[in-house]
C-alpha cells in the first residue's frame, strides 16, 4: 500500500512541479528582489537601533558588556551603510524556513523572475523581522 501511495504522490510532482517544496533556487530568487530587499533592510536597521539602545547587565547576565559591544560595534556598520549590508542579508533572511513558506505559499508556487515581486509582497514583516533577530549573532560571531 505504501507503494502506492508513494508512486501516486511521484506522479503528482512530476505533473505538476510547483507542488515540490521550496527550494534553494527560492531563496535564490527571492533574494533578489528590490522590494524585498528594501524590507530586509528596514528590519535590520531596526533590529541594530534596538540593539544600540539594550539594557547593558554588566560582565554577566543576558546582555554582558563584551556581547553588547560586538552587537554595538556591528551596527555601528550597519546603519552608516545600511544599502551594503540589505543584500548579505536579503539572501540569509531568503533561506529562513517562514520567509520562504511565506514567498512560496508552503511550497506550492516556485518562484521565477516573472513572479518574484508578487510572491515576496506575500512574506510577512514579523517573519522577515524573526529571521533577522535570529541571524544577527551568526554575522557577530557572539552566543
Amino acid at each position: 500500500m505504501r507503494k502506492i501511495a508513494f508512486a501516486a504522490f511521484a506522479l503528482a510532482l512530476s505533473i505538476n512541479p510547483a507542488l515540490a517544496a521550496a527550494s534553494h533556487n527560492d531563496s535564490a530568487v527571492l533574494s533578489t528582489d528590490t522590494a524585498y530587499q528594501n524590507r530586509v533592510k528596514v528590519s535590520l536597521v531596526t533590529a541594530c537601533v534596538n540593539i544600540a539602545a539594550e539594557a547593558i547587565t554588566g560582565l554577566t547576565g543576558t546582555v554582558p558588556i563584551a556581547v553588547h559591544l560586538k552587537k554595538a560595534n556591528y551596527c555601528a556598520l550597519v546603519l552608516a551603510s545600511p544599502d551594503t549590508f540589505k543584500v548579505i542579508f536579503a539572501l540569509t533572511v531568503a533561506t529562513d524556513v517562514n520567509v520562504l513558506a511565506d514567498a512560496t505559499q508552503a511550497g506550492t508556487v516556485a518562484l521565477t523572475s516573472t513572479n518574484v515581486a508578487a510572491q515576496a509582497a506575500l512574506t510577512t514583516d514579523a517573519h522577515i523581522d524573526s529571521a533577522v533577530a535570529g541571524q544577527l549573532p551568526a554575522y557577530l560571531a557572539v552566543p
